[in-house]
């Protein structure tokens, strides 16, 4: 073979390895797309407002009723609230004062004071007075319905124990006025001086 073919070949041969080391360096730099491993997708977390978290897991304050079931009532024109509580329920002073208590029979259709017959039921007024403010309660019958607590004459403070129900029994003022009554209190109040009636609802509403 002749010098100048020689050198052809050689330099087709050099050019075709050439070709292929390049075409090998570039696979191996770039993966396969099957290795090529997607980056992740980031979803930033959402930041609630400064005291949101202590109020979802905080719950608010309830208050506990009153175990007292109270509704305005009329009679001849003035106004009393009627009251019902659970047996064993201790009512107490709504304020300062001196308590009197007096009681009633029914006897012959006639209200009497101070009677004395066994065999029908004995009715108290409990009184409360103070210089500003004078409340009547009108329970159930003594001994089966009513336990006096705080005795005739007795001054008290304000949250003093006044008398507890014993007994689910009506009012006297069902037995006296008004058979409709099923409370087991008729309440009434008046300012003093001047005996101006007050509503006496809110005595017991609560807070």
């Amino acid at each position: 073979m002749r010098r100048g073919g020689l050198a052809t070949a050689l330099s087709i041969a050099l050019g075709v390895l050439i070709g292929i080391g390049a075409a090998v360096g570039l696979s191996r730099a770039t993966p396969p797309a099957a290795l090529v491993t997607p980056e992740p997708s980031i979803i930033p977390a959402t930041i609630p407002p400064p005291g949101a978290s202590a109020a979802a897991t905080t719950a608010s304050p309830t208050r506990t009723p009153l175990p007292i079931i109270v509704s305005a009532y009329s009679y001849g024109g003035r106004r009393y609230a009627a009251v019902t509580t659970p047996v064993g329920f201790m009512y107490a002073a709504p304020f300062a004062g001196t308590v009197q208590v007096r009681t009633y029979q029914l006897i012959g259709g006639e209200i009497r004071l101070g009677s004395n017959v066994p065999s029908q039921p004995f009715f108290p007024y409990i009184t409360l007075t103070s210089a500003e403010r004078r409340i009547v309660y009108r329970p159930g019958a003594l001994d089966s319905d009513t336990q006096i607590v705080a005795p005739d004459g007795a001054k008290l403070d304000a949250g003093a124990p006044l008398y507890k129900v014993i007994g689910a029994g009506a009012s006297s003022w069902r037995t006296f006025y008004d058979p409709s009554v099923t409370a087991q209190l008729i309440v009434s109040l008046a300012a003093l001086p001047g005996d101006a009636e007050l509503d006496p609802v809110p005595l017991f509403a609560g807070p």
